[in-house]
């Protein structure tokens, strides 16, 4: 025999209890933000990235520019025969005269080294087999 009642099972309500729909549209609206900004960020760092290869690039034309006009100077004075003598020129003879323009170097002068000071006196020393170096106390 059962002498209590056995309650009846009642279900849970559930209830969703989430953020407002205002704070979803200022949520939503801070990311707009954030990506056009973003976007703003990316496209001034590509023009600004543009700018600068475009700027080596013309340096680059100029130097090469340059470069060639160099290049037919040399070809045209080494043609008259302006170019036979060099200021600068490597030798191994010993018989030729420095000029003012050249830089020459000297022998090497070995220093004068101490002599050194310590001397081992072996008077006060006794040797015997097996015992190595032996210094006087």
């Amino acid at each position: 025999m059962c002498f209590f009642k056995a309650p009846k099972i009642q279900m849970p309500t559930v209830e969703y209890v989430g953020p407002s729909q205002e704070t979803i549209d200022a949520q939503n609206k801070s990311l707009t933000d954030f990506e056009e900004k973003l976007t703003a960020d990316n496209q001034a760092f590509q023009t600004t990235l543009t700018d600068q290869i475009t700027k080596a690039n013309e340096s680059t034309a100029d130097l090469m520019t340059q470069i060639t006009e160099m290049k037919t100077q040399t070809a045209q004075a080494a043609a008259s025969g302006g170019l036979t003598e060099a200021p600068y020129a490597i030798t191994s003879e010993d018989n030729v005269d420095a000029s003012d323009l050249a830089q020459t170097t000297q022998s090497i002068k070995k220093k004068d080294k101490p002599k050194g000071t310590l001397k081992i006196t072996q008077s006060g020393v006794q040797a015997s087999a097996g015992t190595g170096v032996n210094y006087g106390v």
